[in-house]
């Protein structure tokens, strides 16, 4: 009886908790606790169908850098820059997502930015950008997203010992990795800086 009575309170208390739990959910009072820790799915979108256009805030998808056959490429506004078209003469390249203030390498001469879609870092759902470190064998790809990305290849820059830009070169796709956790792959030489090309779209 006794064991039944416990069992009855212990069924009680759990339902006043999630209860409590969905009312502050209703209530906006848990910010930090969003459906993907309930449910555990992952909230990166697989598809944006915001169309280009100028950044609201007046920032833009900026050259930082540029080097023989090599630039780097800034995102100055507060916004996400989503599939940044980019140009040299007949070469077009796409680089998938540039969070506020992040910059990411191209493997052009004098490239000319293009259409660039414009979106809140919070539309994104968590994503963190994949980093690469040139090691021993290969490149070592870092991912944190809870799901994998697909491979638009990768940016691979080179520097003269005073940091010049010297050139550059695109790997392939099935050359780089963005799938979640850590991988090491064949690639860049030594000293070189490697900037993959993770995409949300899965097609």
């Amino acid at each position: 009886m006794r064991n039944r009575l416990l069992g009855k309170v212990g069924v009680g208390a759990t339902a006043v908790v999630v209860l409590g739990l969905l009312v502050l959910l209703g209530r906006g009072n848990l910010p930090a606790l969003d459906e993907s820790l309930l449910t555990g799915g992952c909230t990166i979108p697989k598809r944006i169908t915001a169309v280009p256009g100028p950044a609201p805030d007046g920032g833009a998808v900026r050259v930082a850098e540029q080097g023989p056959g090599a630039a780097v490429l800034e995102n100055t506004s507060t916004l996400a820059a989503y599939r940044i078209t980019v140009t040299s003469g007949s070469r077009t390249v796409e680089v998938p997502v540039l969070l506020p203030g992040g910059r990411s390498g191209v493997a052009l001469d004098h490239p000319a930015v293009g259409p660039v879609i414009w979106i809140a870092p919070e539309a994104l759902g968590g994503f963190t950008p994949v980093t690469a470190d040139v090691v021993p064998g290969g490149v070592r790809y870092r991912s944190g997203n809870c799901r994998p990305l697909t491979s638009r290849g990768a940016a691979v820059l080179f520097r003269a010992s005073d940091g010049r830009l010297t050139g550059g070169e695109q790997l392939p796709a099935a050359s780089v990795s963005c799938a979640p956790g850590e991988r090491v792959l064949p690639g860049a030489a030594a000293g070189a800086e490697v900037f993959p090309y993770c995409d949300l779209r899965t097609e």
